[in-house]
């Protein structure tokens, strides 16, 4: 096997890059892939997720000292996995986000849909616009999160977003308690039952996304 490789990025922090991350590694490997967690921001959110609970179904490596060097790391983990997905510092300019870049097949960058946020994720739009002119297999998305589609400051800032340079993907993640519950039990979101049923399909139609974006 050859790893499909996921960079989560944004240069603004609190965007959900880590629950993104870890959502949708969690819904991955519960469809029988083997999925690597690579967690290059130094806070370590994705690892202390993994390490809240027991038996999270995909494997969480603390990479945060890699820096430059991340992608060299994982070009010897590739092998091991279907996907590899980089939870990335809030930092466009951080030398792990370009290693990051460098190597993904794809880039998420989750924003939550309010101006200020928008702008902030700038850099990062740029980021990935200077990594795709050397790395041709680099494709990149927007995935809206936290979103509020029945406000008119929501529909506002979604309609701003196909602007922005980077496509969306068509899935979204709306605020619900579920996903911040899956961060404190260290879990999935399948794991949750019934009670996370709406937010699981939310999830489902974006693991899809990814998966027919990456042709697997």
């Amino acid at each position: 096997m050859t790893a499909r490789i996921i960079a989560v990025v944004n240069q603004k922090g609190g965007s959900g890059k880590s629950t993104l991350s870890m959502l949708l590694a969690g819904a991955l490997a519960e469809q029988g892939k083997q999925v690597l967690v690579a967690d290059a921001d130094p806070q370590n959110t994705s690892l202390r997720w993994a390490t809240a609970g027991k038996g999270f179904p995909a494997d969480v490596e603390d990479v945060s000292g890699d820096e430059g060097k991340l992608h060299k790391h994982l070009k010897k983990r590739r092998y091991d996995y279907d996907f590899i997905v980089i939870d990335s510092p809030p930092s466009a300019m951080a030398p792990v986000t370009h290693s990051a870049l460098k190597i993904a097949n794809l880039a998420l960058v989750p924003v939550i849909p309010s101006p200020l946020d928008l702008w902030a994720s700038l850099r990062i739009r740029d980021a990935i616009h200077a990594a795709s002119e050397k790395n041709a297999f680099l494709e990149a998305r927007l995935v809206v999160n936290q979103a509020q589609p029945n406000t008119v400051l929501g529909r506002e800032v979604l309609a701003m977003l196909p602007e922005f340079g980077i496509p969306m993907l068509a899935a979204q993640l709306r605020q619900r308690t579920a996903y911040r519950q899956c961060a404190a039990l260290g879990t999935t979101l399948n794991a949750l039952g019934s009670r996370a049923a709406i937010a699981g399909m939310e999830l489902d139609a974006l693991r899809r996304e990814v998966e027919f974006i990456l042709a697997i």
